[in-house]
């Protein structure tokens, strides 16, 4: 006997993850596998795999049991785990869902007239599981709703036949999305929505007001659940409005209308079969729908919008750039001066033996070598000269600099 446990469980679905797809697609819809099926499945599968997998692992793994008919009835925790991981879910009827808006009304109306604090703490966290449980059930219908909707709108090969479609259509909107619509709605007083208010309006208070911190807590977090679960319902009603019911309703009312223009085809050399007679044909006469006037004046009136705008050029004028030496080039300049007097005129004076177009930013590149640790700068406040640069005039204060002697 194998004993289980959480990880070798994993480790079983990772290792024969093809066969266990497989097997959850051919127990489809009631997950009841036969067992002609499923040997075979296993026999298939261990050709090219390995570890080998058997009916008596699958047993020990709990993935499934052999029922009375001989059968293999896939386990319920296995099934539901499978759903989420491949994204396939089945349709229950809506009636399942309904049930749970009467649990969820029996729990509340417990909740409100007990005073046992014990009691109070395992009904709040029932009525969580619940909201839980119905959430993920409303998921699971919308999505299988809108991937078999998706199928059904693509013409798929299961649904080619016009009348499959249109039956299925009407299935649909017969047995799944009014149903659903009525446990969602919200101003109706038996739905599961209006439930969720009132919840909501009765934890608000109880949150604050509950007898110990424990019991405050525990009403936060059953009123934070319903809080998300209305969001998440808004959502998925949004969809069966919106998206769901539409695109059944357009399905429809298009297979009808293809049904009949089929029938018609078929049936072109059979008019006796038509419920209404076809009407006599159409007689052919000449002359022209448009008079002869107004056709050459409408041709007038749309002449005068034919023309053709001129095509402008403009010449991209490129902006040639000059060289100059970099600051390190200009610095040695500066340090094989002894002493300079003035350092922004002799920055100025520098840079006029490569270029005509002293700017103010080529100037300022150059006047940076003041901030340079090993220069010393001493300034005459009161002493300032004016520099005439090509885009700017600048008045700037006498300086003396001279290389810092390192001690």
């Amino acid at each position: 006997m194998i004993k289980l446990s959480g990880k070798y469980i994993l480790k079983f679905l990772q290792n024969h993850y093809e066969f266990v797809q497989e097997a959850f697609n051919s127990s489809k819809p009631d997950f009841i596998i036969d067992n002609d099926i499923l040997e075979k499945l296993i026999e298939e599968y261990n050709i090219s795999n390995d570890p080998k997998i058997s009916i008596t692992k699958l047993i020990d793994v709990k993935f499934c049991r052999q029922l009375p008919t001989k059968d293999y009835k896939l386990d319920i925790h296995y099934t539901s785990f499978l759903q989420f991981i491949f994204d396939d879910f089945t349709l229950d009827l809506p009636q399942t869902l309904k049930d749970r808006y009467r649990t969820i009304f029996e729990l509340f109306t417990e909740l409100k007239t007990t005073n046992k604090p014990n009691k109070i703490i395992v009904l709040i966290q029932s009525i969580i599981t619940v909201i839980d449980v119905f959430l993920n059930d409303i998921h699971r219908q919308t999505q299988r709703l809108l991937s078999d909707t998706e199928s059904l709108k693509v013409n798929a090969d299961e649904y080619s036949d016009l009348s499959k479609r249109l039956e299925k259509a009407v299935f649909w909107i017969d047995e799944y999305i009014e149903p659903l619509n009525k446990i969602l709605e919200k101003g109706h007083p038996e739905s599961f929505y209006s439930a969720l208010v009132e919840i909501q309006k009765y934890t608000s208070e109880k949150q604050y007001v509950a007898d110990s911190f424990k019991l405050k807590r525990e009403y936060k977090k059953l009123y934070g659940s319903v809080i998300y679960a209305r969001a998440e319902l808004d959502h998925n009603l949004q969809k069966l409005t919106r998206e769901l019911r539409p695109l059944l309703d357009r399905i429809k009312n298009d297979s009808i209308i293809l049904s009949g223009f089929y029938h018609f085809v078929e049936n072109v050399d059979y008019p006796e079969n038509y419920i209404v007679p076809l009407p006599n044909p159409i007689k052919k006469t000449k002359g022209s729908a448009i008079f002869k006037e107004f056709h050459s004046e409408a041709e007038f009136f749309v002449d005068q919008f034919i023309y053709k705008t001129s095509d402008i050029y403009y010449e991209e004028q490129v902006e040639e750039q000059e060289w100059l030496p970099d600051s390190t080039y200009f610095k040695e300049q500066l340090l094989k001066e002894d002493k300079v007097e003035d350092f922004y005129l002799w920055c100025f004076d520098a840079l006029k033996k490569h270029t005509d177009e002293i700017t103010l930013s080529k100037y300022f590149s150059i006047t940076n070598l003041l901030l340079e640790e090993d220069l010393v700068a001493e300034y005459k406040e009161d002493d300032r000269i004016t520099i005439e640069l090509k885009d700017a005039s600048i008045k700037i204060p006498k300086v003396r600099v001279y290389e810092r002697v390192s001690k």
